[in-house]
């Protein structure tokens, strides 16, 4: 199937479900989630929209309990389509699975004068047209090309976290490899007191350009101090201290406190 086939058949088994009377819902849910698995489009939207989604803390705050009665609550929309779309389907997913049951979310969230009908038709209007339109208009823009195809967002998204825990991994085994060297705890205070010359630039009253230029050396300085390189360390900071005499209303006493642990790194490389 092409993405508007995809479509088609969600939309239909959506339809299906909202003109369903309550004794056939159990049946009618089951197929709109089929209809979702059998589209890669679709399942790469939810997908992303499910990244990072907090279903726990999103049914505390949309699935509303009454003061009043105990057993009864209300269900409040979610206002922007990725949690709308996150815990519409993954209640569904809990419906269709057995761990909600579907007669008893219904009494409690959408309880209208004791009457199952009444309830099941604000179920529909409340939850399921509003998944099925936020399906429609995401599913229609993919189709037109005014949204990322959510398959190639998702491989990107994955790329990335994978670079990202890759570099942790790198950086963590950097720390290790640190902590061994007799230099290390030099090269920790280095860091540390260059994180707390960046904060003074940043809160100082100095304008854009000249914060930029600061923060330059400081980075270049931070990123030196752990890479065995004496000449390159050596200029770095030969840079800070004029920079700390420039500056003295921001680096005072600075220098002094920097130099003893400079000699410390260079002498341990």
């Amino acid at each position: 199937m092409n993405k508007r086939e995809e479509l088609d058949l969600f939309l239909e088994r959506a339809g299906e479900l909202i003109d369903s009377t309550y004794i056939l819902a159990d049946v009618k849910i089951a197929n709109l989630l089929k209809s979702i698995a059998s589209s890669d489009t679709l399942m790469a939207i939810f997908q992303n929209c499910l990244a990072g989604f907090d279903y726990s803390g999103a049914k505390k705050k949309y699935l509303i309990p009454n003061g009043d009665f105990l057993d009864k609550g209300e269900f409040v929309l979610p206002s922007n389509s990725r949690e709308l779309l996150a815990l519409i389907f993954t209640l569904l997913v809990d419906v269709d699975a057995g761990r909600i049951a579907l007669g008893e979310f219904i009494n409690k969230y959408f309880f209208e004068d004791g009457s199952y009908s009444l309830g099941y038709a604000s179920f529909l209007n409340s939850m399921i047209k509003p998944f099925k339109n936020s399906v429609k208009m995401l599913m229609e823009s993919v189709i037109d090309g005014k949204l990322q195809d959510p398959v190639e967002a998702l491989v990107e998204q994955e790329e990335r976290l994978a670079k990202e825990k890759a570099e942790a991994e790198q950086n963590k085994i950097k720390e290790q490899e640190l902590s061994q060297k007799v230099y290390g705890e030099s090269v920790k205070k280095v860091k540390a007191y260059l994180l707390e010359d960046k904060k003074k630039i940043k809160e100082s009253k100095l304008s854009d350009e000249q914060k930029q230029e600061m923060i330059l050396i400081i980075d270049v300085l931070a990123n030196t101090v752990d890479q065995e390189d004496k000449d390159a360390i050596e200029y770095a900071f030969v840079s800070y201290k004029y920079l700390a005499k420039a500056k003295k209303f921001l680096f005072r006493g600075r220098a002094k406190k920097m130099t003893a642990e400079i000699r410390t790194i260079i002498n341990g490389i």
